[in-house]
């Protein structure tokens, strides 16, 4: 099956930017890393548009997409409605802590930024289950896609962290949130390559060199790093950032190669 590379940018960007958010949210309630929340979470709002359009992107003509917004199926509502919603939270915690506003309201747009942001990630991948397609017919594969996304929002956050100098503490924080991104990476992308049969198939040496190696391993790493070592964090949290990147595309980018198998026997992609 061709790869449909503008629905692959579209879940790669858009939930790193979920993920971006995720981690400023966190930071509210710890009261930490102040100077990179309005940046972190207009970076947020970028990646999100930018993901929006490349999504849009895939139906290549006007009447198409105007034939889709007519007619949504109840997964792309569903994605359209979260990112909205997310991007809205962004927008307005953004502005709230601009304006100085009272730490309540503050901490009520960032409970429901991380509730959106892990709904989201997850509903990019589910509306690829179907019955038809044996290898997308499980929830192992939109937990592949929230721990991907996981991994490079944390990863792209402590980049924003070590590059603009936040206290060593905030950054030892985003140093362990991309250790742990890193780490959900792991566990969600191994299970769906184990229950989907991807892991031993024709794509297993992408699946492990790029999906687990790069995109889990690496980033759990680098975090680890970081948080040991936070006046030295911008290296390894770009290190961390490029094997996430590549983990998460490259997930997605299995996912569509394996969309052909018509059986899964014994853990076997056919």
């Amino acid at each position: 099956m061709t790869i449909q590379w503008s629905l692959v940018l579209f879940t790669v960007l858009a939930g790193c930017g979920a993920w971006l958010f995720a981690c400023v949210a966190i930071d509210e309630f710890r009261g930490a890393a102040v100077k990179v929340r309005v940046p972190a979470s207009v970076a947020a709002v970028v990646l999100l548009a930018v993901g929006g359009i490349a999504s849009a992107t895939h139906l290549s003509h006007v009447d198409r997409m105007m034939a889709a917004l007519a007619h949504p199926a109840p997964g792309i509502f569903l994605e359209a409605l979260l990112l909205g919603l997310l991007a809205v939270c962004a927008i307005v915690y953004a502005v709230l802590v601009a304006r100085r506003a009272g730490a309540g309201a503050r901490k009520a747009v960032a409970v429901a930024g991380i509730v959106l942001a892990v709904a989201f990630s997850f509903a990019c991948g589910s509306s690829y289950m179907m019955s038809s397609r044996p290898v997308w017919n499980t929830v192992a594969l939109p937990l592949a896609y929230l721990g991907t996304a996981a991994a490079s929002g944390t990863a792209l956050y402590l980049v924003m962290c070590a590059a603009l100098k936040v206290e060593d503490g905030a950054v030892k924080a985003a140093g362990w949130y991309a250790a742990a991104g890193g780490a959900l990476a792991l566990v969600l992308s191994l299970a769906y390559g184990l229950v989907s049969g991807v892991a031993f198939g024709e794509q297993a040496m992408l699946f492990w060199l790029a999906v687990v190696a790069c995109g889990a391993v690496v980033p759990a790493a680098c975090g680890w790093i970081a948080a040991r070592k936070p006046e030295a964090a911008l290296a390894p949290a770009v290190v961390a950032l490029a094997g996430a990147l590549v983990g998460s595309v490259a997930v997605r980018a299995v996912m569509w190669l394996v969309g052909t198998a018509v059986a899964n026997y014994f853990g076997f992609a056919l």
